[in-house]
């Protein structure tokens, strides 16, 4: 195995979720980080504030290990909820029926989607180690010796390969796809920050909303070729199809399982 020791001197991770996704079975991020990599500081973004109001919901946290610091979302950005209510966000929950994988699928859940753009920004400015990895809650860590069938270790080959790169993530356009989101490495010490502000400002200026489809995926391969053209960016890619040396979007295992029917339990706002 590869060395782990200092690792958590170069990355952080985040992650974001909201009270009944983080209560779900399907949910593995929180004690996979734990278990693994307990030196890598995770930033968690929870909705307390917000779900309080609308539900009565909120996520109890209980026996906080060191490297864990959960932020809310909505406390943390003054703005995001008169965004979501003002913006054509506010309608998502018009478009498609509920549960339902159909045309409206993307569109009607990037309300949700977006949660992770605003977090991205605010860590981007709390984190303190040169690399910041984003991972979808309803992920696995996966790593050697863990009994995945898809292994790979966040270690010097992983740490080495990404810090090459502004920003590296799991490409899927040679199969005709947007990128999947929920793995997304920024190099802070590079363009990085700036990449993530491009993402944000890409649906708070409405140029995100112009678009065919608004969820997070495909607005940031629209990012990307945007900002191809106004600056020289390194991007790089995790799977080994697209020329990475290992597969190393197999630190995780992101099953989705049921939450295409649980996310929109509730209005998004």
């Amino acid at each position: 195995m590869n060395n782990l020791k200092n690792v958590h001197e170069n990355i952080s991770i985040m992650s974001t979720a909201n009270s009944r996704l983080f209560n779900d079975k399907f949910a593995g991020l929180w004690t996979g980080i734990q278990k693994y990599y307990p030196k890598i500081n995770f930033y968690f973004y929870h909705e307390n504030s917000f779900e309080k109001n609308i539900s009565g919901e909120e996520i109890i946290f209980k026996n906080l290990p060191k490297n864990y610091h959960t932020i809310d979302l909505f406390e943390s950005n003054f703005w995001l909820y008169e965004f979501l209510r003002n913006s054509p966000f506010k309608d998502c929950h018009l478009m498609g029926k509920k549960g339902i994988f159909d045309d409206h699928y993307f569109n009607r859940n990037s309300i949700y989607w977006f949660r992770k753009v605003a977090a991205l920004k605010d860590c981007s400015e709390r984190c303190k180690t040169p690399l910041l990895l984003f991972l979808d809650f309803d992920s696995y860590i996966t790593p050697v010796g863990s009994g995945y069938e898809d292994e790979c270790n966040i270690d010097d080959d992983y740490i080495n390969h990404v810090s090459s790169f502004d920003v590296c993530y799991r490409s899927r356009r040679d199969q005709g796809l947007a990128t999947e989101s929920g793995h997304l490495i920024f190099n802070l010490e590079g363009k990085g920050k700036q990449i993530i502000e491009e993402f944000l400002d890409y649906y708070l200026n409405g140029n995100a909303f112009k678009e065919l489809r608004w969820d997070d995926g495909y607005i940031f391969d629209k990012v990307i070729d945007s900002i191809k053209i106004k600056m020289d960016i390194r991007e790089g890619f995790l799977s080994k199809r697209l020329g990475a040396p290992e597969d190393f979007e197999k630190i995780i295992d992101h099953n989705k399982g049921e939450w295409v029917s649980i996310r929109d339990k509730h209005k998004g706002i």
